[in-house]
């Protein structure tokens, strides 16, 4: 259940199509055949995401792998492009996972965005904005994605973090006409 949005907030939609072949898991080598779709929904004015959804087909959450030093960024993530330069952000997601016959729903419901653990000065709002300016992403990893020519332990083909696996461009959604949210909204 949504939070009951205030009068005249800024409800901002976007969606995202999670593949292997999307640019940031292409490059970590993914062969990880899943694909998903996910929808967001947030209040632009209190910077809360009312609902977001992310449905997989693929894989499970067994094989899903947190990501950063001891695994303290989860394993599903905003990030913004271009991975790893100088304003680059992890925004850690926290949801609740379902499973289905195929794979999992990932939900979060109604949390105001913090600050990203990893990213420049500048917090949610940064977060807000660069998924508004086309530039963010989703990232999902897993215990599948290793990172080709890396070595971590000595072991070749390992990484500090599991590589992006599947990943997705989150795209802003035009907002509907006035006249139609007028209309629904009697």
């Amino acid at each position: 259940m949504a939070l009951p949005l205030s009068a005249g907030a800024e409800v901002v939609r976007a969606v995202s199509e999670m593949r292997a072949s999307h640019a940031v898991s292409a490059h970590w080598g993914s062969s990880v055949p899943a694909q998903g779709a996910a929808s967001l929904t947030y209040d632009r004015d209190t910077g809360t995401i009312i609902e977001l959804v992310m449905t997989i087909d693929g894989t499970s959450t067994d094989d899903l792998a947190p990501a950063g030093p001891g695994g303290m960024l989860g394993s599903i993530h905003i990030h913004n492009y271009p991975q790893g330069g100088p304003n680059f952000f992890i925004q850690q997601l926290p949801g609740e996972f379902e499973e289905t016959d195929s794979g999992f729903v990932f939900r979060v419901s109604n949390w105001k965005v913090e600050d990203p653990i990893v990213g420049p000065e500048g917090g949610a709002d940064f977060v807000l904005s660069e998924v508004e300016r086309g530039n963010a992403y989703f990232g999902l990893h897993t215990n599948h994605a290793l990172c080709p020519g890396n070595t971590k332990d000595g072991v070749a083909g390992t990484c500090a973090a599991p590589g992006t696996a599947l990943s997705g461009h989150i795209t802003v959604l035009p907002a509907p006409h006035p006249d139609v949210v007028a209309m629904f909204s009697q």
